[in-house]
């Protein structure tokens, strides 16, 4: 059978149309491994300043994609330094002044406590396919394990990266490692994830590497302890008041 041009046309319009479903529905069992109503976490950062490693430990909740508090406990010069998220506003609470302070949309995006994650990095836990229109442009391996790449595009103006690509194991759904960009196609930050722990029907990262490709000779990994996905918080946890308890 001759294929004729318009028959190329449509086949090509057709493989376009199952790869972009299968991107979406790729996506989607991501989304649905690490989006989660509600957590609670025992958090160690490390962080690497051109080779200087300085060690951070807090303590985290949240609900939905609405609500955050993290505690530092440790070193002693972040000892009860707090951070609350209401909706779209961060508030920081620090010992030495006593009272919160709300940080600036556009600090939101900046270096938390001196590492690699924003304060909308660590507070994120929204369905990407709410964010992004995705394209499934191929596969690759990451060490052992086989990837499907996907491509995404921001279809909404709120997000805090234009542009991901991920690289997502074929087995588990799972992301091990994406790179995020800005909306003039500069990669802004690479992340890799080595760990996951099994929690009821989550396979749920726990040991994250952040590198900001903006800054040099740096990189901060991010490990998640005693992880309790699903629970009930109390509701006084996400309140100005407990932020500023003495």
């Amino acid at each position: 059978m001759k294929i004729t041009r318009k028959m190329c046309i449509v086949i090509s319009v057709w493989v376009m149309l199952l790869f972009a479903q299968s991107g979406r529905e790729i996506l989607q069992r991501v989304d649905d491994n690490t989006v989660v109503t509600s957590s609670s976490y025992n958090a160690k950062m490390v962080i690497s300043l051109s080779g200087t490693i300085r060690e951070k430990r807090f303590t985290g909740y949240a609900e939905g994609k609405e609500r955050a508090y993290m505690e530092f406990t440790y070193p002693a010069r972040d000892k009860g330094t707090r951070f609350l998220k209401i909706e779209d506003e961060i508030w920081m609470y620090l010992p030495s002044v006593e009272k919160a302070t709300k940080i600036a949309g556009h600090m939101l995006r900046q270096s938390m406590m001196g590492s690699d994650f924003s304060y909308d990095d660590i507070v994120e836990n929204e369905e990407l396919i709410e964010l992004y229109d995705v394209e499934l442009t191929g596969t690759d391996s990451i060490g052992e394990k086989e990837c499907y790449v996907l491509e995404l595009t921001a279809k909404v103006l709120d997000v805090n990266y234009y542009a991901r690509k991920q690289w997502v194991d074929k087995d588990d759904y799972v992301t091990l490692k994406a790179e995020l960009y800005a909306k003039s196609g500069k990669l802004m930050k690479e992340i890799t994830v080595s760990e996951f722990q099994k929690i009821g029907r989550y396979r749920f990262p726990t040991s994250i590497r952040m590198e900001n490709k903006l800054r040099q000779n740096t990189y901060t990994e991010l490990i998640l302890e005693n992880i309790k996905l699903d629970i009930e918080i109390p509701t006084r946890i996400f309140t100005r008041a407990y932020l500023e308890r003495k």
